[in-house]
């Protein structure tokens, strides 16, 4: 099993920012200002932007993140990846049940870059993958309307225990229950709302560090 260089995901989300009147770019500074985010990764994902326009954020985000140590991953758009020199990329969740895509995408990324996907409890995860985004692992903050049931740390475990591939826990994570999913067997927790629509971003996200690191 390949050990991930991180411990905390922040994955961007334009909606969550909006409602506290920020961009992504200014909620991530805010976040990472002044700390050592060495255990940090951000992922960018932005289905209703261009592949051109995530482009650019992202370059911006990695110039961004390298004043803290943060790496940087993007959602969907693998050239963006591989373009820029990224830690890697992550597949939405349909991946896994179209074929060839997670082989395509391996073969486009540099070697030693990350390949992620979104999985659900029971999805079938092939080798190429480097890590899987479990969710919900408990109700998500971003998803109120969310219908799925949380897989609660006894689902975790059971999922962590199944396979061989790495587990990133998202939903519901917060410096409160972050331990917990590691020590059921995830190697990362990953934050959305609970870090983009923070009152303080900086804060948020030095408490959640402090539980995992």
């Amino acid at each position: 099993m390949r050990a991930l260089p991180f411990r905390v995901v922040l994955i961007t989300d334009r909606a969550a920012c909006a409602a506290r009147g920020r961009g992504v770019l200014e909620t991530v500074a805010r976040a990472l200002d002044g700390l050592d985010a060495t255990a940090v990764a951000v992922l960018h994902r932005d289905k209703a932007r261009s592949p051109e326009q995530n482009l650019r954020t992202v370059a911006a985000l990695r110039t961004l993140c390298r004043r803290s140590g943060a790496q940087v991953l993007v959602h969907t758009h693998v050239f963006v990846a591989t373009s820029i020199g990224l830690l890697g990329a992550h597949l939405a969740s349909d991946a896994l049940t179209t074929e060839g895509e997670v082989a395509l995408a391996r073969s486009l990324l540099a070697p030693g870059a990350l390949l992620g996907v979104s999985a659900h409890a029971g999805d079938a995860v092939p080798r190429e993958v480097d890590y899987a985004l479990l969710a919900p692992v408990f109700a998500p903050t971003s998803k109120p309307d969310d219908a799925r049931v949380p897989l609660g740390l006894g689902g975790l475990r059971a999922a962590c225990s199944a396979g061989a591939t790495p587990i990133i826990a998202l939903g519901g994570v917060d410096e409160g229950n972050a331990r917990a999913c590691l020590d059921a067997g995830a190697q990362a927790v990953a934050v959305l709302g609970g870090i983009m629509g923070a009152r303080d971003p900086r804060a948020t996200l030095r408490r959640l560090l402090a539980a995992v690191c």
